[in-house]
């Protein structure tokens, strides 16, 4: 049996480290997000755009989240990458 405390997300845990994440999108939009996102890699090839941001924790994920809500942007792909 999974306890609860096996399914909470690794950004759940305490940690000293940032957790690193993949996000890609279906559409060249990496001027957009280079004007939003100061701290983050982003890449844009046609066709996609390919972003790593770096998170301290949930709140901060979702905030991400919701910055790529706010200009209409849906991910297609979400990979967590680890600290």
């Amino acid at each position: 049996m999974i306890t609860s405390e096996e399914r909470r997300l690794p950004m759940d845990k305490p940690s000293d480290s940032p957790w690193r994440y993949q996000i890609v999108f279906r559409t060249e939009c990496g001027k957009v997000l280079a004007d939003v996102l100061d701290d983050a890699v982003i890449e844009s090839r046609p066709g996609y755009t390919c972003v790593i941001a770096t998170v301290r924790d949930q709140s901060d994920f979702y905030g991400l989240l919701d910055r790529f809500a706010a200009l209409a942007l849906r991910p297609v792909s979400l990979i967590e990458l680890g600290a």
